[in-house]
């Protein structure tokens, strides 16, 4: 991928329609990308400081992508770090939410990504060009609330923890 990329706050699951796309935060615009049934939203609540992300899809696996985003556009260097959870149980254990890094807004860009699975499962993810299969590189911590994706040059670093312990690195 090239160093130009797009940064990504991702969710996958989520019910509630939004029919205008705006600013949320420090973000620049909101949007689905691929075709999801449902329109996701995204809403920012500055006295909290806290985003709610809400989307749905066929997943953001394989050779193209269906989610709800919420994102910037960065150059250079950079660590992004939050902490996340899941609202609700929800009924798709792939639903996912994470940091995403990406070539372009099209359903088949070259990415990578620090998610969790509804389901606890917590990895890597990437695709390294435009239409290929997504890989995975799986954590052994399962249920991270705390993920972190660093870019140094063309090397991406994922960190992961539950809140209060040391994070693991992929």
């Amino acid at each position: 991928m090239n160093r130009n990329h797009i940064l990504f706050l991702i969710a996958l699951g989520g019910l509630l329609i939004f029919s205008q796309p705006s600013s949320v935060g420090v973000f620049t615009d909101q949007i689905d990308i691929g075709n999801p049934i449902r329109t996701g939203r995204a809403t920012f609540n500055n006295e909290t400081q806290e985003y709610t992300i809400e989307g749905s899809g066929t997943n953001m696996w394989a050779e193209r992508d269906e989610f709800h985003f919420v994102w910037r556009r960065l150059q250079g260097n950079f660590i992004l770090n939050a902490s996340a959870a899941f609202v609700g149980k929800g009924v798709e254990p792939h639903r996912k939410m994470g940091w995403m890094v990406r070539a372009s807004l099209d359903a088949d860009s070259p990415h990578a990504a620090v998610v969790v699975h509804g389901d606890g499962l917590t990895s890597l993810q990437f695709r390294r060009t435009k239409g290929a299969a997504t890989e995975e590189i799986r954590s052994k911590v399962s249920a991270a609330d705390v993920l972190q994706l660093e870019r140094k040059g063309n090397t991406y670093t994922v960190s992961v923890a539950r809140l209060g312990d040391v994070f693991t690195s992929e």
